[in-house]
């Protein structure tokens, strides 16, 4: 019998060693893919990778480190779906960058401005920075059709345009199978209770749909459809990333497995936050049941809360030592170098060029006047010059800065030819008008808290385009109503506004630390006021006021002088802010300065009979600065200054007063008075705590010296020290203030307050 040649031979015996692995072949038992075949060996295609990236908050970062992990290992990634976190990792490496490219974003991200509840203090307007002083709670209502809560407690504009920078060179309906690596990511309709899986339309409201945590961000309405985050129905999508078909193997990364477990609080808090746990862990389950991933990889991210997002580094280093974990596993899918060179070449030829040069504009969603008066302010900078996506994102930070509109995104869209730059513009849909509510407390004594509620309307245009009507009413210890109107004149920031106000506060009266007295002081006016004001940092207002002034005895010996008549004066009045916050910024300077010129002063009655007047010739002025520098980590300095003067005159009905934090708080507000006063503060706060990155709220120890005085003159003028200290919580309600201030012989006082902060 003839034998076989030795070539047939190896032949035979190879194609039964080839033939006895693809009968074993399994997710376990893989040959190495990054091992070459032999010279001459045809091999097999490889097999499809995909990933499905669970949702997680914070946590999600984990799956930056395994894309680094793959990626260093030349495993390609053929199809990506993900929830929430995961669908924001997923979708920028399905956009085309490199995890490299994903990690440098994530590092230069202020995640404490894009949770914000709002739009940064430094990019609002002016008079929205004066309503961010005033009402430091974060309540908005809407008044358009009734009093409504807002949808969310954020409209999410700084996230916004990190989708938008994101998905960018991917303009309008994309399908995205055709992305540099096909995606899909989930959402849950909140209207119909079913999932929602995105495979096409808009990337960056695929991704801002996934994220929208309910109560946290406005919900996002498409396709008459109400979304919110997709870990609500499918926290894990491995089920989605099966029926692709464009993956073999499926790979799903779950990095909220130990959420329920680990949160073990019994506060309503906890049973709320555990509900909503076991509510994403029993859809993850689900996903992973019909989804039959052929691995789980679970880092461990124990004691690691979803809020923690500067934390970034630590968890992608986590991501990349559960992958390093299962490397055995993992390497099966690794291909050659050349391989590998192929499949990234040909994923970032479907990446669009990241410069693109925007020879149109359009802005749609809002009225053509509105659109027109847009596309005056963008056109200079962004059109026929190569897009400065940071640019672009502070000119629609301050559009919405100014209150009347929640976002203000973009895409560019260069189907129909030269690249059109497309602002998308959404107006609020609970108003205008808006109303602002704020809740006061401060301890006024030792024994007694005033307490106050206030809340303020804002209007826009009821006299025309940038016209704006407010009015503010307080109740409580205080009680107050004031209106005003602000009609621009023209383009130029001169601006007409007319003003009126009314009154009523009862004031104690201290006389060497006894409370003697309180009176019940009254004012009613009117003033009209001519200014100019830029649109963010500065304001000047010269105007003419008159009010009538009564202040009488309300308890305490009825003897005691009395105050009632009229009074008129000029003023000119100027205001400069470039901080970078309204309680407790991280630097800046404010300045507010005030004088004035009275003509007609009531006098002070005792018995019925004047006793005593200030001139009628009086001039006045007081002002405040302040300046906050950054000192150390999450530490700022600041050095404060406030005063009175009424230029050696005698100032009975219209003098100064200290008393309470800053100015001199071992003293009880109004305790100290004279025709002048000065006082200056110099000190230093600490961030000991934050809560979700700063965007809800941050915890402050602080500690300050403040040396003034209140007096007749200059030169008798009895300058006290005192030293304070306390800790302030920003808190969504407005800032949360104990302290304490010691004083000279021994004198102390111990204060709190809600409400704000630093006085006015």
């Amino acid at each position: 019998m003839r034998q076989p040649s030795t070539p047939a031979v190896g032949a035979g015996v190879l194609a039964v060693i080839l033939l006895a692995g693809a009968l074993t072949q399994g997710f376990a038992q893989d040959a190495p893919q990054n091992v070459p075949p032999p010279a001459g060996v045809h091999r097999q295609p490889r097999l499809r990778l995909g990933l499905a990236l669970g949702g997680g908050g914070a946590r999600g970062f984990a799956h930056l480190g395994i894309l680094i992990w793959l990626d260093e290992h030349r495993i390609p990634v053929d199809v990506v779906g993900g929830t929430s976190m995961g669908a924001l990792i997923g979708g920028a490496f399905a956009a085309g960058m490199t995890p490299g490219e994903i990690r440098e974003i994530v590092a230069s991200i202020d995640w404490a401005a894009v949770l914000a509840p709002e739009t940064p203090y430094a990019s609002m307007t002016f008079r929205r920075r004066e309503d961010r002083r005033d009402y430091p709670s974060q309540l908005r209502f809407g008044l358009k059709a009734g009093l409504k809560l807002p949808t969310g407690v954020s409209p999410a504009q700084p996230i916004e345009l990190l989708l938008a920078r994101l998905a960018a060179p991917f303009a309008g309906d994309v399908d995205f199978d055709a992305l540099p690596t096909p995606f899909r990511c989930v959402s849950a309709d909140i209207m119909n209770a079913e999932a929602v899986v995105f495979s096409g339309g808009s990337l960056a409201t695929a991704l801002r749909a996934t994220m929208a945590m309910p109560g946290l961000f406005a919900p996002v309405e498409t396709d008459g459809r109400r979304l919110v985050d997709g870990g609500l129905v499918n926290n894990l999508p491995a089920d989605v990333v099966r029926r692709t078909g464009l993956a073999d193997r499926v790979v799903a990364v779950d990095v909220g497995a130990d959420l329920a477990i680990a949160r073990r609080g019994d506060t309503m808090f906890d049973v709320l936050g555990q509900a909503l746990d076991s509510i994403m862990r029993s859809g993850a389950r689900r996903a992973l049941e019909e989804g039959k991933p052929d691995l789980v990889l679970v880092p461990d991210l124990k004691g690691i809360p979803t809020v923690e997002f500067g934390r970034a580094a630590e968890l992608v280093r986590k991501g990349y030592a559960t992958a390093e974990a299962h490397a055995e596993a993992l390497l099966r899918y690794g291909v050659s170098e050349a391989e590998y060179g192929e499949w990234a070449a040909a994923r970032q030829s479907r990446r669009p060029p990241p410069q693109v040069t925007p020879t149109r504009l359009t802005v749609e969603r809002v009225r053509p006047t509105e659109a027109a008066r847009i596309v005056r302010a963008l056109v200079p900078r962004h059109l026929n010059r190569p897009l400065s996506a940071a640019r672009l994102d502070a000119d629609l930070l301050a559009l919405t800065g100014d209150g009347r509109y929640d976002t203000a995104t973009y895409r560019i869209d260069a189907s129909r030819g030269p690249a059109e730059l497309i602002v998308s513009v959404r107006p609020p849909k609970s108003g205008p008008p808006f109303l602002s509510v704020a809740l006061d407390l401060e301890n006024t004594r030792t024994s007694n808290v005033g307490a106050a509620i206030r809340g303020r309307f804002t209007a826009f245009d009821p006299l025309g385009a940038g016209s704006e009507a407010r009015i503010e009413l307080r109740t409580g210890n205080t009680i107050e109503a004031r209106g005003e109107l602000v009609r621009p004149l023209g383009r130029s920031g001169l601006f007409i506004a007319p003003r009126a106000y009314a009154i009523r506060r009862d004031r104690p009266v201290f006389r060497s630390d006894d409370y003697v007295a309180e009176y019940r002081e009254r004012e009613a006016g009117a003033a009209l006021d001519l200014g100019v004001s830029t649109r963010r940092l500065f304001e000047a207002r010269l105007g003419y006021a008159a009010e009538q002034l009564q202040r009488n005895v309300r308890i305490g010996d009825p003897a005691f002088p009395s105050i009632r008549g009229w009074q008129r004066f000029a003023f000119l009045r100027a205001v400069f802010d470039n901080q970078s916050g309204p309680t407790l910024p991280e630097r800046g300077v404010a300045v507010k300065a005030e004088l004035r010129r009275f003509f007609d002063v009531p006098g002070v009655r005792q018995a019925g009979s004047l006793v005593a007047a200030d001139t009628d010739h009086l001039w006045w002025a007081n002002g405040t600065a302040s300046v906050f520098r950054p000192a150390g980590r999450r530490g700022k300095l600041f050095a404060r200054a406030s005063g009175g003067w009424s230029f050696g005159e005698t100032a009975l009905v219209n003098g100064f007063s200290l008393g309470g934090p800053f100015e001199l708080g071992a003293y009880f507000p109004n305790e100290l008075r004279g025709s002048n006063c000065a006082v200056a503060n110099l000190g230093y706060f600490q961030e000991i705590g934050r809560f979700v990155e700063g965007a809800i709220g941050r915890l402050h120890a602080g500690a300050w010296i403040e040396h003034g005085a209140a007096f007749e003159r200059l030169r008798s003028a009895d300058f006290r020290t005192n030293v304070s200290a306390g800790l302030l919580l920003e808190s969504p309600i407005g800032p949360v203030f104990a302290g304490v201030s010691l004083g000279e012989h021994g004198r102390y006082r111990v204060f709190f307050s809600l409400g704000r902060f630093l006085p006015h």
